[in-house]
């Protein structure tokens, strides 16, 4: 079996590249090939870092919106240039 560090060699990146691009490779592959989401260490290293930051979803609520007509407005007597 081959190491991640092989891989990602393999696939062209560079060792030199930042932690974040790694990261966002891997969980990447892992949502890909699995259907799971994983956090990554960066990710989890700024939860810890601002926790009131995080947003906690309680229940799944229906969006609703309120499209009434409004009437046109007027003309500029411009005509949009393409």
């Amino acid at each position: 079996m081959k190491k991640i560090d092989q891989l990602m060699a393999e696939l062209g990146f560079n060792k030199n590249d930042p932690d974040g691009v790694k990261e966002a490779c891997i969980k990447h592959l892992i949502k890909a090939s699995t259907g799971v989401n994983v956090t990554t260490p960066s990710e989890k290293r700024e939860i810890a870092e601002n926790p009131q930051r995080i947003v906690q979803f309680k229940t799944p609520q229906q969006l609703s919106f309120d499209f009434a007509e409004e009437p046109p407005r007027p003309s500029s007597g411009k005509k949009a240039v393409s």
